[in-house]
């Protein structure tokens, strides 16, 4: 939870002293040495066959994912984007269902519900205007549409993040992802640059996001690493 806290505040301060694809690219790919730390230690796991595929497709979704989430908090106050990343658990039904045959039990459908109505509530002020009065008011705020986007590309994501963990460990395919976004990545942190000029003193700051990031990123995978689906 603080990770995550502190990557997205973090990550909001830092576009402002930079373009969002280079804010992008150093939340992903500083993140990567912090990784490789944590690979360090557990040593390097069994890789299985569906490793490789799995982890390349995480990565391509989550360029497009990741680069939203950073717009998103350009754009908006954190308390208008952020909570809708609550949402990925919702989104995720379907590729669940789909490609791991998962299904929610009672008590997952009841969470899920409560995520729901916290994104309702957020705009429950609005409500004098009518029962979707508090809907509209989302519908309004771009930063909160892109990031009701990012929890829907994310809830595809998160399938094969868990298949590349399962075929892997938490440290490996966090230091791999990392590394490999932050190299395909390139073009666009070279557009970035271009684009935008950034702030003298940032590069401190971005290794930091960086490190939030990766704590992030790491306590995800492991709350939620799986068994084998197949």
């Amino acid at each position: 939870a603080v990770g995550f806290a502190a990557s997205n505040s973090y990550a909001k301060a830092m576009s402002g002293r930079a373009h969002v694809y280079v804010v992008t690219w150093a939340m992903i790919a500083l993140s990567t040495p912090w990784a490789a730390l944590a690979l360090m230690r557990q040593g390097v796991p069994p890789i299985g066959d569906e490793f490789l595929r799995a982890a390349l497709i995480s990565v391509s979704i989550n360029m497009v994912g990741v680069t939203l989430q950073v717009k998103a908090l350009s754009m908006s106050p954190l308390s208008l984007t952020v909570p809708f990343l609550a949402f990925t658990p919702l989104f995720m039904l379907i590729p669940s269902w789909v490609i791991l045959g998962e299904k929610p039990d009672a008590v997952g459908l009841a969470g899920i519900l409560f995520i729901v109505a916290g994104g309702y509530s957020i705009h429950l002020d609005k409500i004098r205007g009518g029962l979707l009065a508090p809907i509209k008011a989302v519908m309004s705020e771009r930063g909160s549409l892109i990031m009701l986007l990012t929890a829907a590309i994310w809830s595809v994501s998160a399938v094969f993040d868990k298949v590349a963990t399962v075929e892997s460990s938490p440290s490996f395919y966090t230091t791999f992802f990392c590394a490999v976004f932050g190299v395909l990545y390139l073009p666009l942190l070279v557009f970035g640059l271009k684009r935008k000029r950034t702030e003298s003193g940032t590069a401190p700051r971005l290794l930091l996001l960086g490190l939030f990031e990766a704590v992030m990123i790491l306590s995800l995978i492991h709350i939620s690493e799986p068994t084998r689906p197949y």
